[in-house]
């Protein structure tokens, strides 16, 4: 694919945000003492701000525009380009993806000393070798399933790229819930329910004890986190994987529940009488990523 336009979503590194942007008193009194919970911050903004500069002169050495809009800053669904290109960790790779529909998704790792990167392709070593293979067609997008949520009948604007967390908006108090799937329905009581996309399912899904699915997979699951049963109670519906075709359905017993949208940043009031419906959506994300990305969890 032959690349006119990019669009380039960087992050704004946590020394940049706080020290240079906001200079806040206690964030560089540690900084000035070495105190441990900030002695990688200024290592990472200076691997961050070297991949991003190598980017854009990579594009400018192949003669492709590019324009940046900081990942805070997006709005809207993104048009008129050939590639958005995310640069930061998986954080920024997820809040761009919220902002596609139909275009491809390039991850870019700024900065591998504090980010993963499990959904980029591209780092520091081998941005001009990723855009050569882009441009010449020797690597092709995947499909990453994501999923739909309706709530009370409407369609909600975010497509889920890696998990959904249904619960009570007090991390301390119980979550109330009713579910329905294939037939059956349970009253439930728990600290909320994970439901995950198989891009998804290496995070806070295997950690609560999920099953690692590939990353293009079809197919989505649920757990049920912390199940508050009664003696001799038993509930069916606390874990399941679900085909691409089925969906399901919950009603919110509980007066502050919140649906947390791929981590923090994304939250949708889920109060008493809500009712929600989850099912895979139409549109997949076309990520220039390795299908071979979630193997090394299995």
């Amino acid at each position: 694919m032959k690349l006119s336009k990019v669009l380039i979503v960087p992050k704004k590194s946590t020394f940049q945000i706080q020290a240079i942007e906001h200079k806040e008193a206690n964030f560089l009194k540690l900084l000035e003492e070495g105190h441990s919970s900030v002695t990688k911050v200024k290592l990472a903004h200076e691997e961050h701000m070297e991949t991003l500069e190598h980017l854009l002169k990579a594009l400018d050495q192949r003669g492709i525009e590019h324009r940046e809009v900081v990942r805070a800053e997006l709005e809207g669904r993104i048009k008129g380009v050939d590639l958005v290109i995310s640069v930061g960790g998986d954080g920024t790779f997820l809040d761009a993806s919220h902002h596609v529909d139909t275009l491809p998704l390039l991850g870019i790792n700024s900065s591998k000393s504090s980010s993963f990167g499990h959904f980029c392709l591209g780092n520091l070593k081998n941005i001009d070798q990723v855009l050569d293979d882009i441009e010449s067609d020797r690597i092709n997008t995947i499909k990453l399933l994501r999923l739909e949520l309706l709530l009370n009948g409407k369609v909600l604007p975010d497509l889920v790229l890696n998990e959904v967390l249904i619960a009570h908006s007090n991390p301390a108090a119980t979550s109330r819930f009713i579910v329905h799937l294939r037939g059956l329905s349970e009253e439930q009581k728990s600290s909320g329910i994970w439901v995950s996309t198989p891009s998804g399912s290496t995070g806070s899904m295997r950690s609560a004890g999920g099953t690692v699915l590939p990353i293009n997979d079809q197919r989505y699951q649920y757990i049920v986190r912390e199940a508050c049963m009664r003696p001799n109670e038993k509930w069916q519906l606390t874990r399941g994987i679900l085909d691409r075709k089925e969906e399901m359905r919950f009603v919110s017993q509980t007066r502050t529940g919140t649906l947390f949208i791929d981590g923090q940043h994304i939250e949708h009031h889920f109060g008493l009488g809500d009712e929600l419906i989850i099912r895979a959506s139409e549109h997949d994300l076309n990520a220039y990523a390795s299908a071979g990305a979630n193997d090394i969890f299995v």
